[in-house]
């Protein structure tokens, strides 16, 4: 079951560091580390559940601007309280020396969603691959090899609020995928140690899934029959195929002779 159909409603969150620190959040390790202290941070004001996805790009450029986009149970906020949480939010999240110089151009952007279309149609923006070409900066795509670009956190124990429609199941394919498990069985899914030749996916007539997945055909059964061995002993006396090689060699030898012999005297 989709973690999104327990929402009622979502407070989407958008957090972008500034320009001068994305050259530090260029590894797996440092944006590992300003995920958990933003969801944390959200933990800590009171959004007790929630899911976080990673965007490297923006919609219109090939700078790198890496930032997360969070969806949370909430709804409309006043104007007032907004500003609060956002404020409470930048010092959980930022260290005092960016407070200090960026203040308020530390921008959380807030919205919320209601219908289960507005929420699923969040969900697929938020799921979607940023980093379409790894030409725009090959040494990023080489640090961000086999990152995680989701995850939840909080208990997910409760039934649906809303029925998922049969056009949003290739989301939620999407969404097992990024979280790194297998959309049919649920099992987590191990990764290769690195890329494959996209020549050789082709080869095996993939299924496309959206965001550079693929889906390749399951792998063909075993033959009904199975090759069994013979139980020499279970064979008679008499057979041949109890008789070793070498004594079979001879035998065929004496064959041979006696064939010889016989076309002789046949003379």
């Amino acid at each position: 079951m989709p973690r999104v159909q327990q929402f009622k409603t979502i407070a989407y969150v958008v957090i972008r560091p500034p320009n001068e620190l994305q050259p530090l959040l260029r590894g797996k390790a440092s944006r590992a580390a300003f995920t958990t202290k933003v969801w944390k941070a959200l933990k800590a004001v009171g959004y007790r559940r929630g899911g976080w996805f990673k965007h490297d790009f923006g919609e219109r450029s090939t700078r790198y601007a890496f930032h997360l986009n969070i969806l949370v149970d909430g709804g409309y906020l006043e104007p007032e309280v907004l500003d609060q949480l956002k404020r409470k939010l930048r010092r959980l999240i930022y260290p005092r020396s960016a407070i200090k110089k960026w203040g308020d151009k530390l921008d959380i952007f807030y919205e919320y969603r209601q219908t289960p279309a507005e929420m699923m149609h969040t969900l697929k923006y938020c799921t979607k691959a940023t980093f379409l070409d790894t030409a725009w900066d090959e040494e990023l795509a080489g640090n961000l090899y086999r990152e995680h670009y989701s995850g939840w956190w909080g208990k997910w124990d409760e039934p649906p609020k809303w029925e998922l429609s049969e056009s949003a199941q290739k989301l939620q394919t999407l969404v097992s995928l990024q979280e790194g498990n297998c959309p049919k069985c649920g099992e987590p899914v191990t990764w290769g140690r690195h890329p494959v030749p996209f020549v050789l996916v082709l080869m095996e007539s993939p299924i496309p899934l959206d965001n550079g997945y693929y889906a390749l055909p399951d792998e063909r059964p075993p033959p009904p029959w199975v090759l069994r061995h013979t139980n020499l002993i279970e064979l008679p006396d008499g057979d041949p195929r109890k008789k070793s090689n070498l004594v079979k060699m001879h035998g065929e030898r004496e064959a041979d002779l006696r064939s010889l012999v016989n076309d002789y005297e046949s003379y």
